[in-house]
């Protein structure tokens, strides 16, 4: 199997939908470790069709799954490192993970 970094933009395309609907099945059948494993797969996947190019440093994203704006500080590789609104703690997420727009 290629890794993510080799594929290409076409080759991530069908991976993304080949582990959204594996995940969508996992979740069906109420295994939720493998659903979660195969969506942090699918999320990892988008960072490297994506890239870090849609991303701006000292912008604020929403992130899948938390409800807190999260500004970023720098990137390493597909990775975007910020913090959370009122955290001192920095995290990093797959860039796939962010999303644009106000956070809920």
């Amino acid at each position: 199997m290629k890794r993510y970094s080799e594929m290409t933009l076409a080759e991530l395309q069908m991976e993304m939908e080949h582990l959204r609907r594996e995940a969508e099945a996992q979740k069906a059948r109420g295994d939720q470790v493998s659903h979660g494993i195969l969506e942090q797969k699918f999320y990892l996947a988008k960072s490297y069709y994506l890239g870090t190019t849609p991303f701006t440093v000292g912008r604020s994203y929403r992130v899948y799954g938390h409800d807190q704006p999260f500004t970023v500080d720098y990137f390493n590789g597909v990775f975007a490192w910020g913090r959370f609104s009122g955290s001192d703690e920095q995290v990093g997420f797959p860039v796939g993970m962010l999303e644009e727009g106000p956070v809920a």
